[in-house]
């Protein structure tokens, strides 16, 4: 983005003055007599005068598209409009927060000029007539003889100061007012096509602020969306811990007390009935379904919420994952872990545990790979969890596909921590995830 500044006005007009020139140069060697030169020459000075208005339109065009803020492309429009005009005095209105008052702002451009600045310094103390009267007629307004409509110093200072004339005109956003542009002038007769190019000055800076209002109602939008989806996911851990422990007590112990009936009325019937071999053989295969579904109903509960977690930390619970997830899978997992000082918040525990959890799910499901290298360490103030493997890499197709939920997902946690989350992938040597938290931030204190 560039950088906005003044340009020297003098320098432009002196250059196209000079090719001015020497044309004219060229044609007044025929002259007939002074009638005709003065006609060359004010046609001449009409020429500069139209060259330099659009200099102006093209160069506060280009700035409101390179603008990085509103403030800029104000002071930008300012400065050009009062060196090409020789206005003396230009100014800006905004809005109060509230949207209800007007008040000068900072933004100004002034002549080095004693009684100009002390009259600048007199309008900042109250309410600028012309800039209310925009206000209230939404209308670009020229007075001429200013020193009639004001009072005490402020009439004195304008006369002083040789002002004879303002223009101010509104900045509109969908008809809505945002800001007034005021400007003080020595001349009492206006140039009109010089005030529509003013005129048109204002709309393009109308569309700035539009920007700036889009661009923070999308920021708005993205900081809503992204509290709600911290809020589904924290809704959804808890769902997870109550559906866990809901399994692990209830159903866990209904099987658990299932299997001891089982087991006694095997050992009734064998002391009674010693030769019924099928019987005692169905009533073991029993046993077995017992002891597989008890199995399923821990591994279903600690998928949804490992209570090693709960119990011991984040760093227990990836090496507990990390030999589970290497049992299950056949992946090599190579763990390294060198942190201590970590947050005892569970939300950051497990809002870290849920990336690694679908990080190293993704890779079993298209990483094609054989080995998997875990770190997690402390850098200067933050958490560091990497993971990498040598899978096939994932792609930049891939990585821009706004399908990819899991990778979504992983991004808007790490958000929510105040971190970042970063994927990189090359083509036949893996996929490297890697997560920066900061240890402390703002988020985890407010909630400790």
């Amino acid at each position: 983005m560039h950088s906005i500044s003044n340009i020297d006005t003098n320098a432009e007009l002196e250059s196209i003055s000079k090719i001015v020139s020497s044309s004219s140069l060229d044609s007044s060697l025929g002259s007939e007599g002074d009638k005709r030169e003065i006609e060359e020459k004010d046609t001449q000075e009409e020429l500069l005068r139209k060259i330099s208005i659009l200099n102006l339109l093209q160069q506060v065009a280009s700035s409101a598209n390179e603008a990085n803020d509103v403030e800029s492309i104000l002071q930008f429009s300012i400065d050009r409009i009062c060196a090409i005009g020789n206005w003396k005095l230009g100014q800006v209105y905004l809005l109060s927060d509230e949207g209800r008052s007007l008040h000068l702002s900072s933004i100004c451009y002034c002549e080095e000029d004693a009684f100009l600045k002390k009259f600048r310094s007199e309008l900042s103390k109250g309410r600028s007539l012309f800039a209310d009267k925009v206000c209230r007629e939404r209308k670009p307004i020229w007075s001429a003889k200013i020193s009639n409509h004001l009072k005490g110093d402020l009439s004195s200072l304008s006369i002083q100061a040789a002002i004879e004339s303002s223009f101010a005109l509104p900045v509109l956003v969908r008809e809505n007012l945002v800001c007034v542009l005021e400007f003080f002038s020595e001349f009492e007769i206006p140039d009109p096509s010089f005030l529509e190019a003013i005129t048109h000055i204002s709309s393009l800076i109308g569309r700035v602020f539009e920007r700036r209002e889009a661009e923070n109602s999308l920021k708005n939008s993205q900081d809503q969306l992204r509290a709600l989806s911290a809020r589904l996911q924290e809704v959804r851990e808890e769902e997870r811990l109550l559906v866990a422990r809901e399994i692990h007590d209830e159903l866990g112990q209904l099987l658990t007390v299932l299997k001891i009936d089982i087991t006694l009325l095997k050992n009734n019937i064998q002391k009674k009935v010693p030769e019924a071999v099928d019987l005692f053989s169905d009533i073991k295969s029993m046993i077995k379904v017992a002891d597989t579904a008890i199995e399923s109903v821990q591994r279903i509960a600690t998928e949804l919420r490992p209570m090693i977690l709960e119990d011991l930390g984040l760093i227990e619970g990836i090496e507990w994952y990390s030999k589970d997830f290497q049992k299950r899978t056949g992946l090599v997992c190579e763990l390294s872990v060198k942190a201590e000082n970590l947050p005892g918040d569970k939300e950051y525990s497990i809002a870290l545990f849920r990336i690694f959890q679908e990080a190293l799910t993704n890779i079993a499901r298209h990483a094609d790979a054989s080995r998997i290298l875990i770190s997690l360490e402390e850098e200067a103030h933050f958490l560091i969890l990497r993971i990498e493997d040598n899978g096939v890499g994932i792609s930049q197709t891939q990585l821009k596909d706004h399908k990819s939920l899991g990778l979504v997902g992983m991004r808007e946690r790490a958000i929510v921590l105040g971190g970042e989350l970063t994927v990189l992938g090359q083509k036949g040597k893996g996929t490297s995830v890697v997560v920066k938290i900061p240890l402390r931030n703002e988020l985890m204190e407010e909630k400790q």
